[in-house]
């Protein structure tokens, strides 16, 4: 990672090392560095039942959040207890495999709901066709492509009804590529936890985009019948928009693809006028896209080519799109309507943290005359797919989807910890170094560790702060 984010005890806990589970963090008051001024300081306690992460547990209560000194944290220390769950280790990303492969029959649609939704007994892809990380460890090393991971995974996904609370738990930690299409359904809520009904309920949503949502919204709209001036401007906003997603991913520029964004941004933003289609929706629809194609096409995404999945399955995983994207939306739809008020309390939120974990970088920024605006606008607009490589991007909206209705709180930590993954870096730079630094943040050499550290940063820094008074005041 680029930068020593200010946390060199950080650095030193997870390098080369995940815990098996969640850290749970428990607040208590201590007097601290400053017992003369009568203020308690918030410290984190709790015991390790795992022995294999005794280690680690230990070395976490050890650590300092800002390293040692400086900053509004100064004097936090904390223990840690591990269980299966967060924080992470470095997971298997992306949504390729091994050669390319295509469903090359379908019996009907209902039969490959049926497939689909049975999802859960998928086998993983052969190690031999993994390609290495960047520091040479195969992701069927890691710790979310494990034989012992999958194996759990599937002693969840391979019931009559999933526990969902159980595979959100699991799921934050990343997930096998073979078992994520299925994982990311289920956590949104678009699959049932009822395996029995899962067919069906795929079958009638793809129906229901594929016979009513097309022909009455996009075919009417794209004909330019009796369609008002708003709607047709909706139209060509979104034709505008969609050469535009995900500039460094060719697959998604190709004419079948393109044509799948369009229409997907173009019914979502007609039926929710509330906000309607704002630019950065676009991004959003890419992460679910290039999973749900997993299922049927491996490999680089760079080799994969549509016409190989036909128009049939195409328009099914069109439709899978377009329900996940409202389901996530659906929590967050407060960032793309008037005044985009979720994505100003965001902004707030982040800054606030930066100003009591990281002071003298927070300091540096004011003194620059640095508004978060100015940067991380699009951070929380995009949720951050434009700041990583887009297999990363992957690996982040594991732990988003597996939050649910936490999304929105957690983000602002997500970001804080991005933001000082450079802490050291940012305090050399003026103003429009740091523009231009964090506009495009250095992060093309990036791979799972570093994700990674900053969602465990993250994870840890809400456990620490959360129920706060005087956190976000």
């Amino acid at each position: 990672m680029s930068g020593d984010g200010g946390f060199p005890g950080v650095r030193s806990l997870f390098g080369g090392k995940g815990f098996p589970g969640k850290v749970r963090l428990a607040r208590k008051g201590q007097a601290g560095d400053d017992a003369a001024s009568g203020a308690a300081q918030p410290q984190l306690e709790g015991s390790c039942d795992d022995p294999g992460a005794a280690g680690a547990a230990q070395e976490l209560g050890d650590l300092s959040l800002n390293g040692g000194g400086g900053g509004g944290g100064g004097g936090r220390r904390m223990e840690a207890v591990s269980s299966d769950g967060p924080p992470a280790a470095p997971s298997g990303s992306g949504s390729g495999g091994a050669s390319r492969r295509t469903s090359s029959s379908q019996s009907g649609e209902a039969a490959a709901a049926a497939a689909t939704a049975a999802g859960g007994g998928s086998s993983p892809p052969a190690d031999a066709a993994i390609r290495p990380q960047r520091d040479g460890v195969q992701v069927a090393a890691l710790r979310s492509m494990s034989d012992t991971r999958i194996a759990k995974f599937k002693r969840l996904l391979d019931v009559q009804v999933v526990d969902l609370e159980a595979l959100r738990e699991l799921t934050w930690s990343g997930i096998p590529v073979a078992l994520r299409p299925t994982c990311w359904r289920l956590l949104l809520g678009y699959l049932p936890p009822n395996r029995e009904r899962r067919a069906q309920i795929l079958t009638r949503k793809r129906r229901e985009y594929r016979d009513t949502m097309v022909p009455d919204y996009y075919d009417l709209a794209a004909s330019g019948v009796d369609q008002m001036g708003e709607e047709l401007g909706a139209l060509r906003q979104v034709a505008v928009d969609v050469p535009r997603t995900a500039p460094g991913v060719a697959f998604f520029h190709t004419p079948q693809i393109q044509k799948s964004l369009e229409r997907i941004l173009y019914i979502w933003g007609i039926r929710h006028p509330a906000s309607g289609y704002v630019q950065g929706i676009n991004d959003l629809v890419t992460p679910f896209m290039a999973v749900f194609l997993s299922e049927h096409l491996e490999g680089p995404m760079e080799g994969w080519s549509p016409e190989e999945c036909g128009e049939g399955l195409l328009l099914d995983i069109e439709a899978d799109c377009y329900w996940c994207l409202c389901k996530l939306l659906d929590g967050i739809q407060d960032h793309y309507t008037y005044a985009q008020p979720g994505i100003q309390r965001a902004l707030f939120h982040t800054q606030e943290l930066v100003r009591r974990v990281e002071e003298p970088v927070a300091a540096h920024l004011e003194k620059e005359g640095l508004q978060f605006i100015q940067f991380a606008f699009r951070w929380v607009n995009c949720l951050l797919l434009r700041e990583v490589p887009f297999p990363l991007a992957i690996r982040l909206w594991d732990t988003y989807l597996s939050e649910g209705s936490q999304l929105k709180d957690f983000l602002a930590y997500t970001l804080a910890a991005f933001l000082l993954s450079w802490s050291s870096q940012l305090q050399t730079l003026e103003f429009q170094e740091l523009i231009m630094f964090l506009q495009r943040p250095p992060t093309s050499g990036w791979g799972e560790k570093d994700i990674e550290l900053v969602l465990s940063r993250a994870y840890m820094w809400r456990a620490s702060f959360k129920g706060a008074a005087s956190h976000f005041s």
